[in-house]
């Protein structure tokens, strides 16, 4: 595989400073997992990224002075699956050697209505696509777990359960708001825009996927799994969910149903339609802000959703026979 320096570079500055639920966030949730794997866990894990088609191109590219490389690469292959979508719109292009393992959805377009427009709206044509977050979490778990596959397509899988895992338990990446106006969905809150807490109009899916924190320094991603892990309320045996969910599409479930209680919520935040902002045919000014209520919530939920996602991805890797 032959990629020039420049073009990787554009890549990871564009990409890995998004620090998001998919940098710091992503790299959070792996940390929990791996801080509960042994020595020879930890050691069978970064030996099978050896065996990743992208270890040298992506998964070891910007080692932090003083981290393990082994340690770096894990954490690389929790945001990887971000890496390799296709370019946007003024991005560089990216080969196809790059994307041709972009092959699962981020999300799970579990659809619903809001009260007022039960009798205006109907689901009953709505198709939830396959694949989507939780198969494509369910099938690299089961290829993760097969010692008879491929050491190559092995790791590209504890890659995607490394990803998939922090993104089926964001409440955003679970549910689409269908409207009369909008009988496809919005985009898993794409389509939604507010004013964050400091007066920033954003998209409600990005505004979740950022709570966590926007540096993603190795400093930032250990102080939040501290935070996380030594919060009492956090602990498993404190989350109920935790005992009663014990499947991927369970654990869509529980984030669908954040989303739809409070996420979305008529009750807790009012949005306006993302393209009307960008037409002009709603004035900026119009762009309602987060209330500090719903502010301090979702960082409770945000929280509360890392701590979980980490403990159910300790649980997989620690059962596999590596």
């Amino acid at each position: 595989m032959r990629i020039t320096t420049h073009i990787l570079l554009g890549w990871l500055l564009l990409v890995m400073p998004a620090a998001a639920w998919n940098g710091l966030g992503h790299r959070t949730v792996a940390t929990l997992a791996w801080r509960q794997m042994n020595d020879a866990q930890r050691r069978a894990a970064t030996e099978l990224l050896k065996h990743h088609p992208h270890y040298k191109v992506i998964l070891t590219v910007n080692v932090p002075d003083g981290v393990d490389q082994g340690e770096w690469a894990y954490l690389t292959a929790a945001v990887w699956p971000d890496l390799i979508k296709p370019a946007k719109a003024g991005q560089p292009a990216k080969p196809h050697s790059i994307t041709r393992y972009n092959v699962y959805p981020h999300g799970i377009n579990l659809p619903f209505v809001h009260s007022a427009d039960a009798g205006r709206v109907s689901l009953a044509d709505f198709v939830v696509p396959e694949p989507n977050a939780a198969t494509g979490l369910s099938n690299s778990i089961v290829t993760l777990k097969d010692t008879t596959a491929t050491p190559h397509d092995r790791a590209v899988s504890l890659a995607w359960v490394l990803h998939l895992m922090g993104d089926l338990h964001q409440p955003l990446h679970a549910a689409t708001l269908v409207t009369p106006k909008q009988p496809k969905g919005t985009g898993l809150g794409g389509a939604c825009t507010v004013r964050n807490e400091r007066g920033k109009p954003i998209n409600l899916h990005t505004y979740w996927d950022r709570l966590p924190g926007t540096n993603a320094g190795y400093a930032d991603i250990m102080a939040l799994a501290d935070s996380v892990a030594n919060a009492p309320e956090l602990a498993p045996s404190r989350l109920p969910e935790y005992r009663l969910n014990q499947t991927p599409a369970a654990w869509a479930r529980e984030s669908f149903d954040h989303a739809v209680q409070f996420a979305y919520a008529e009750d807790h935040v009012k949005f306006v339609d993302t393209k009307a902002v960008e037409s002009g045919s709603i004035r900026r000014s119009a762009i309602p802000t987060l209330s500090p209520e719903y502010v301090r919530e979702a960082h409770e939920i945000m929280r509360r959703r890392i701590a979980l996602a980490g403990q159910r991805l300790a649980d997989v890797l620690t059962q596999v026979a590596w």
